[in-house]
Order: C-alpha cells, then sequence, then structure tokens
C-alpha cells in the first residue's frame, strides 16, 4: 500500500527534473552559416552556456578554446587566419559541438568566463577530403570576456 506521500514526491521530482534551473545563464548563440560565424564580439563575465545552431547547408562545429592571457582579440583573429600557430599560445582546455545542417547542437557547453579572456571559435570540418577546412574559408572568429555589465 502506498503512503499518502509517495505519489506528491514523485511528482515533485519529475516536475524539477523537467523545468529548466532558474539560476541558468540564457545561452550564448553561436550560429554557424556556411563558412563563418555569426557570433557575439565579447560576452560578460560569469557562467556561460554556449551552443551551436548551424543554419548551413553543411555539417559544422565550433570548437572552443581559450587563448593564453595577453592575446588581445586582434592578435588572435591574426593567429586564427595562419594555417598553423604554436600550442604554447592556448590554454590546453578546450571543448567542441557539433552540428548538422539545420539544426542546433544537442549539446552545450558550459564556462566560467573570467574578464580579459580571449576565447576561439574554429571550424576544422571539410566539405571532402580534398577540399580545404573550413577554417581555410574563414570559419574562425576570436571571443572576448569584456568588463560586467
Amino acid at each position: 500500500m502506498k503512503t499518502p506521500l509517495a505519489l506528491p514526491i514523485v511528482s515533485l521530482a519529475f516536475l524539477l527534473a523537467a523545468c529548466p534551473r532558474a539560476n541558468e545563464p540564457p545561452p550564448v548563440d553561436i550560429t554557424a552559416v556556411n563558412y563563418t560565424y555569426r557570433a557575439p564580439r565579447s560576452v560578460p563575465p560569469g557562467p556561460t552556456r554556449f551552443r551551436l545552431v548551424n543554419a548551413g547547408t553543411v555539417p559544422h562545429e565550433v570548437q572552443l578554446f581559450r587563448f593564453k592571457l595577453g592575446i588581445s582579440p586582434d592578435s588572435a583573429r591574426a593567429l586564427l587566419a595562419l594555417e598553423h600557430f604554436p600550442d604554447s599560445l592556448a590554454d590546453s582546455g578546450g571543448a567542441v559541438l557539433i552540428a548538422a545542417p539545420g539544426t542546433t547542437a544537442p549539446e552545450e557547453i558550459y564556462a566560467d568566463l573570467q574578464q580579459g579572456q580571449v576565447y576561439a571559435l574554429v571550424c576544422q570540418f571539410r566539405d571532402s577530403a580534398a577540399a580545404p577546412k573550413h577554417d581555410r574559408l574563414g570559419m574562425f572568429a576570436a571571443l572576448q570576456v569584456a568588463r560586467a555589465p
């Protein structure tokens, strides 16, 4: 025999799992449109969620990684335009999101951003084995963590 409290506890647990968390920050959308990203050039510091929206006609990824402190957004963009740059200029951590054409990646990247950091956004997919990587077609960007509003 069930106790009178059993049903409300199960219902409450289901309700909490189905609702978004109240303190969760809104997502920062990185939109892939064929061989470019539409993304903010700067974001405020603090807990941040990134998601990849693929509005293009081919699969895309976003590799998100942080440059070492002291590298400006302009320097970061110049480095990303090179075919190769020294690994020593980037921190060792990072994450990747992948989305098929016309979809949003089912996963998100969560990061606690600190003022002054600069992040790279890069897609290194190819449309075929002989095709250039998407970043060689211009699919890269730099994102700066600005001062809090």
